[in-house]
């Protein structure tokens, strides 16, 4: 009866299968290779010979001072048999030995043939690269509009397209308002024929509140001449932005003249995956690039990291300041960016670095070693909660990728506990480095892992039905494809007491003559 199996299952085993296979034939060739068959040696002791290369101590009568022999596999085709005899290709079957315990064992020159290497296990820094996508954005702290407080004329513009810098103070407009001509009328008039303080003081803050200055107040109450046009001037140094005024036009209280932003510093919003959040640490490096500016690389901080999630994209914004003295990177651009977060060793993201320092709850982009006021605003600093960095000695477990087996259920590496005897250790890891993977549980340090030849290794370890990647406990050789087999077995009626397992399925139903060849009716 065939038993059906997930295609991504089948296709994995057939390719270990594969590799059992060769392996059997690689060993093989060692003995061969060694001097162990003569001239006169029939194939069917050269190979059995060579399965005794990976069982020491295995006794080919099945004695009891060895293991018990429980059937016979080609060293070619995924062919099992009860009995000995040769496969379709015209070899000798070599015999599969009862599983007796979870280690293999290679001589010195096996090891170099199979090109086996190790390497031990360490304690080191681990980072974690996140690649993600971002686009420029302004610096909302370095934004300035700049709007009418006035009915008026729009009678002369001093900027008339965008993309201008201009300086602090810089003008922009000039607005004639009768309104304005009024209120200093007043102002005047209160100082001429009022002795109220009160009066006076209104009328002041009544042009402060339009737009006048202190000092054009100051000269008014000396000279006496008043302004019939406000000017209105840039309160920052930045890059004109946005226009939204023509010359001559009327404009009314609230309306949006102009925008100034100051492109010296620039945010970036990142798109972070949720799966990797829990990798995102305030005040974290990040380098950025952009396509538009080849060879050259920003630098940045975590600053702030959006408390909401997009449902659509499954993504959470994160806020980088980046440096922009050149303005080179423009708003709008699209970037790609790296946060490397260094690795614990429990597999959490280490501390940044900022924890400890002082910095504004308004502005997150402030630290300063002392507590006091933000220089932004009269706001008091706090401090940023968190630990120190890893020391040398608490630096996570890293064991290389290619030592690592992954059936997507479970997590395999080779060890070599003794010169030339290797054991199968199921491991939990962490996150994975571009070259490392972080070892949770399984492994100390100073374990000698196979990098190299461990798939073989594997595959030896399968075909001797010890535990392997695949089988956790080991497995019995099951029977399918047995040529010896009763006929009730070859129906799949009843199932032997001591069953041949092939490497991988048998290709039930094929049409293949070689095949149907060496079937039995």
């Amino acid at each position: 009866m065939t038993t059906k199996r997930p295609l991504r299952t089948y296709v994995i085993r057939s390719a270990l299968a594969a590799v059992a296979i060769l392996g059997v034939s690689f060993l093989f060739a060692i003995h061969l290779r060694d001097g162990g068959v003569n001239r006169g040696q029939s194939a069917s002791g050269a190979a059995m010979e060579a399965t005794q290369a990976a069982a020491p101590g295995a006794s080919t009568s099945g004695s009891p001072s060895g293991p018990k022999i429980v059937g016979y596999r080609s060293t070619m085709l995924p062919e099992v048999s009860q009995t000995p005899r040769k496969d379709s290709m015209g070899m000798d079957m070599v015999p599969v030995y009862e599983a007796t315990g979870s280690m293999l064992e290679l001589s010195e020159h096996a090891r170099a043939m199979a090109s086996v290497e190790t390497v031990p296990v360490r304690r080191r820094r681990l980072t974690r690269d996140m690649r993600v996508i971002g686009k420029v954005q302004y610096d909302e702290t370095r934004l300035a509009t700049i709007t009418s407080r006035v009915d008026g004329y729009a009678e002369h513009l001093f900027v008339r397209f965008t993309g201008v810098e201009v300086k602090r103070g810089e003008r922009l407009v000039e607005i004639y308002s009768p309104d304005l001509v009024i209120a200093q009328q007043e102002l005047l008039t209160v100082l001429d024929f009022s002795r109220s303080s009160n009066l006076v003081e209104s009328s002041t803050r009544k042009l402060l509140r339009w737009g006048i200055s202190q000092s054009q107040i100051d000269e008014l109450k000396r000279n006496r001449k008043i302004h019939e046009r406000l000017t209105l001037s840039s309160p920052i140094e930045g890059t004109v932005t946005e226009r939204m005024v023509v010359e001559q036009s009327a404009v009314k209280p609230g309306d949006v003249l102009y925008r100034v932003v100051n492109l010296e510093t620039v945010w970036v919003y990142l798109d972070i995956y949720e799966y990797e959040l829990s990798w995102v640490k305030y005040g974290q490096p990040v380098e950025i690039k952009s396509e538009a500016i080849p060879g050259q690389s920003f630098t940045g901080r975590v600053g702030f990291i959006n408390p909401v999630l997009n449902e659509d994209s499954r993504t959470v914004k994160v806020l980088v300041s980046v440096d922009n003295i050149q303005k080179l990177l423009k708003p709008g651009m699209f970037v790609s960016a790296t946060i490397r977060a260094e690795l614990q060793a429990n597999g959490k993201a280490a501390p940044t670095g900022v924890e400890g320092l002082w910095t504004c709850p308004t502005h997150p982009f402030v630290f300063q070693r002392e507590p006091g006021q933000c220089p932004s605003g009269n706001v008091p600093l706090v401090q940023i909660p968190g630990g120190a960095k890893p020391e040398a000695d608490q630096f996570p477990l890293a064991v290389p990728l290619t030592a690592v087996l992954d059936s997507g259920l479970r997590k395999l590496v080779y060890v070599e506990r003794a010169k030339g005897q290797f054991v199968p250790v199921e491991i939990e890891v962490g996150p994975r480095t571009d070259d490392a993977y972080l070892v949770l549980s399984g492994l100390r340090e100073g374990d000698l892992v196979v990098t190299r030849g461990n798939v073989l290794l594997d595959s030896q370890f399968q075909i001797r039905g010890l535990p392997s990647l695949f089988y956790k406990a080991g497995q019995g050789p099951a029977a399918s494809h047995a040529h010896d087999a009763p006929s009730s077995e070859r129906t799949g009626n009843v199932a032997p007491a001591t069953p041949l397992s092939p490497v991988f399925p048998p290709a039930t139903g094929s049409g293949d003559p070689q095949h149907q060849q060496h079937t039995r009716p």
